[in-house]
């Protein structure tokens, strides 16, 4: 029985190749856009979870009070914490710690294949609480000894060209040698912690491990509790709140520790400082699977609309049935293999079609999605129970109306399509519709977001600037002579020297200011640049009020200049000398400096921050190290000026790489998660109006085929064919029309809630509607009008013939 349904079925398909090639279009369309939504949520959603013990690991996470009362969330904690709890909290099974210290200089024990790698460190448990694959080595002792390090499969094929490198050694900053004695697997996508190098924590030098003995105040680390599985979470954060108020000394922050899942790392770490892997959205896993299953739906709408609307070519085959004595549950049976044929058809169309479309979608997204024997077992499952529900979604209302048909009415032809039919194919019509303008919408506004943030004056010009990094004591200090030799280069035009730029990558200071003549107990944070008396000049950042610094003056190394936010904020109106103080700690005094300059207010963060108060001090200052050349060069010949650059850098220092970016293409990262998204929601919209116009041109040739005669017979009395197009098409237009304004609102929360994210945005104008609206409307009458005009041209003696 079931091979005779299956046969029936094919039979059906191809007898009717117009609607059945529309049905299989649409479905493999949606399930293609579906399968590859659905790899990037599985993905997203499984961050960190294929770690056996991740229910029972958590990340202690400081939320540090100051003295002034301001909060923050900081995933980094002290040493001494982490050392005492393992040893005074029973609930405590292992720790993990881990230390970042800047970036180091990575060669072969030959000085062979050199580059720059970021200098971690780790307690020797890592291995054995995550679940990361070890190659080659042991998990217990790979990071238990001085001057030892585990690498990546790809770092050790990257220095010595294969991954057996066990006890080869490699040295960091030219002289330190570090043995490996672990090769670990390239780190899964979906994992938070991923490091090329890592090395053991006891490889830290005397002094500074001497240093953490007493630290019960820093952030130095980044720490991980494995608890024991009925551990009272409340109660160990309490405990640990108060192991470290017992031992800070007075006067310094007040803190309270929290304890997060690590599952719950990804999606929930957006108010918290140090994170060490990409934060994820749970809110953009829910909007892109609505996505996916709403581009699914339209689908199998359009499945359904088809099937009902073309019913009667099959009146006849149902009667028969229905007399020869066939069972309403077997005609159910029939008309849904038929549903799953199609469906399994399209499934293998999307299957093979993703296969090709992987490698693109990998690069784009940042993933490693791979489909085959080795894809999660869960990935299969789900495509197993999506096509169970795509075939029963598809035809289980079509198998229920024809069934239900009386045979008397179907030999007789006369088949009334009830209003309940007719409603229910207008209504999905305007479903479709409705998501395909909301999907317009949304990708208009954030086009023009993406658009607003490229153009916006940030208060300086980011182009033809190249920023390079100070990676060694002797660039550092032979500062100003490479300056001056770079500015004699014939397409460098100025050059600054920085502690951290506009834009920067790495982390901007933070510190703690003071208006010393204000008589007030205020303290204001706000950040810190240091920088020198080029940098205005080669940023183009305009002066307010005051001056600039001056160049090689010794005073100025207690000078600096604040922008107009951090001057309104103090309450500054002049730069006349007022004396500020940044208090260090209780070891160090606080810098006095004064003020000498109002710069006006630039952007030095990505758009979605507001403006925040910055202090710029002159390079000499004591609180932080210069670490950056900018040069504000002529874009002809860009290669050989950075050859040029190179060669005077390499004079000073010969055994350090040059290290370059552009800081317009560093911007450009800042957004990049907003630009995949914009991807996204463009490919869904033109996915999701595809497949409703697939739709929309099936219904269009079928109502144009049940009244041919009636356009005969409007033919034959005088009608005109553009009466006659009108007649064809306004019922559609009409519900496109109802579609976008039920589409409209909607529309506008969705791109308002997106837009909350940005502290500069544009403005969601009528326009924006207007043209959605038209949009959908002239795409939807491109689609009819095919159909219109074919039928308003037909002969109406051969539509009349038969009559």
């Amino acid at each position: 029985m079931l091979k005779n349904y299956f046969k029936i079925a094919w039979r059906n398909l191809t007898r009717n190749m117009m609607f059945s090639t529309v049905n299989i279009i649409g479905l493999s369309v949606a399930l293609i856009s579906f399968l590859l939504i659905a790899f990037y949520v599985f993905d997203e959603l499984t961050y960190d979870r294929f770690h056996k013990k991740a229910d029972n690991i958590y990340r202690v996470v400081e939320n540090r009070k100051s003295l002034e009362g301001k909060e923050r969330k900081v995933a980094s904690t002290n040493y001494q914490l982490t050392e005492r709890a393992k040893a005074d909290l029973p609930e405590v099974k292992e720790m993990v710690r881990l230390g970042g210290f800047g970036r180091t200089n990575i060669s072969t024990e030959n000085d062979q294949n050199v580059f720059y790698g970021e200098y971690w460190t780790s307690s020797p448990q890592l291995l054995e609480v995550f679940d990361f694959k070890l190659l080659q080595g042991n998990k217990g002792t790979a990071l238990a000894e001085p001057n030892t390090v585990v690498i990546t499969a790809e770092i050790a094929k990257k220095l010595y060209g294969t991954t057996d490198v066990i006890n080869k050694t490699i040295k960091v900053d030219d002289s330190i040698p570090y043995k490996v004695t672990g090769v670990l697997a390239d780190f899964p996508s979906n994992s938070q912690l991923s490091f090329d190098l890592l090395f053991s924590e006891t490889s830290l030098d005397g002094e500074l491990r001497q240093s953490f003995t007493s630290d019960w105040s820093s952030t130095d680390f980044t720490t991980y509790f494995l608890l024991d599985p009925g551990a009272d979470i409340k109660g160990l954060e309490n405990k640990l709140t108060r192991l470290v108020a017992d031992n800070r000394k007075v006067g310094t922050d007040k803190s309270n520790y929290l304890l997060q899942p690590l599952t719950d790392v990804h999606f929930y770490s957006g108010d918290i400082e140090g994170n060490l892997g990409k934060t994820g959205s749970i809110t953009y896993m829910y909007i892109f699977s609505a996505i996916a299953l709403f581009i699914l739906l339209i689908a199998c709408i359009n499945y359904m609309n088809l099937t009902t609307a073309s019913f009667t070519r099959r009146s006849k085959e149902i009667a028969v049935r229905k007399v020869a004595g066939a069972l309403r549950h077997n005609l159910v049976a029939q008309f849904l293999s038929e549903a799953v044929l199609t469906t399994f058809i399209s499934l293998a169309i999307a299957l093979v079609s993703v296969k090709f479309i992987l490698p693109a979608f990998n690069e784009f997204a940042g993933k490693k999605f791979t489909l085959g024997a080795g894809t999660d077992y869960r990935i299969w499952m789900g495509i197993g129970i999506i096509v169970v529900l795509v075939s029963v979604l598809s035809g289980i209302y079509p198998a229920l109306f024809q069934s239900g048909l009386k045979p008397l009415q179907l030999l007789k032809n006369k088949i009334k399509v009830g209003k309940v039919n007719i409603s229910l194919r207008r209504s999905l019509v305007v479903f479709q519709f409705t998501l395909s303008i909301i999907m317009i919408i949304v990708t208009l506004v954030v086009y023009q977001q993406m658009k607003y943030i490229n153009k916006k004056d940030l208060g300086f010009t980011k182009e033809q600037l190249l920023v390079v990094d100070i990676n060694s004591g002797s660039v550092r200090r032979n500062a100003e002579l490479i300056r001056n030799e770079f500015e004699k280069l014939a397409a460098v035009k100025n050059v600054s020297i920085t502690s951290r730029v506009p834009g920067e990558w790495k982390n901007l200071r933070k510190v703690k200011v003071a208006d010393r003549q204000a008589g007030t107990a205020e303290v204001n944070e706000m950040y810190f640049l240091g920088v020198d008396d080029q940098f205005l000049t080669t940023y183009e950042i305009g002066l307010a009020q005051g001056r600039n610094f001056i160049h090689g003056s010794m005073a100025d190394s207690a000078s600096v200049m604040i922008n107009q936010t951090a001057a309104k904020k103090m309450g500054i109106t002049e730069a006349n000398g007022q004396l500020i103080e940044m208090p260090f700690s209780a070891k160090r005094p606080p810098f006095v400096a004064r003020v000498v300059g109002i710069v006006e207010d630039f952007n030095f963060q990505s758009l979605h921050e507001p403006l925040a108060p910055m202090v710029l001090g002159f390079r000499s200052n004591p609180v932080q190290l210069i670490d950056y050349f900018t040069a504000r060069v002529d874009p002809q010949n860009m290669a050989a000026t950075i050859k040029q650059m190179e060669a005077v850098l390499y004079k000073i220092d010969p055994t350090h790489l040059f290290e370059y970016h552009f800081l317009d293409k560093q911007w450009e990262l800042f957004y990049a998660d907003d630009k995949v998204k914009q991807t996204i929601f463009l490919a869904a919209a033109a996915l999701a109006i595809l497949i409703a116009c697939l739709g929309l041109f099936g219904l269009a040739t079928y109502t144009a085929q049940q009244r041919i005669k009636e356009i005969g017979v409007r033919r034959v009395l005088g009608a005109s064919m553009q009466s006659i197009v009108t007649m064809l098409s306004k019922e559609f237009l009409l519900l496109v029309l109802v579609a976008a304004l039920i589409a409209f609102p909607i529309g506008w929360w969705f791109t308002h809630q997106w837009l909350d994210a940005f502290a500069y945005r544009v403005e969601v104008g009528w326009w924006i509607f207007l043209t959605a609206g038209l949009l959908a409307m002239a795409i939807a009458m491109l689609t009819i009008s095919y159909q219109a005009i074919q039928a308003a041209m037909a002969n109406p003696v051969k539509s009349l013939k038969n009559e």
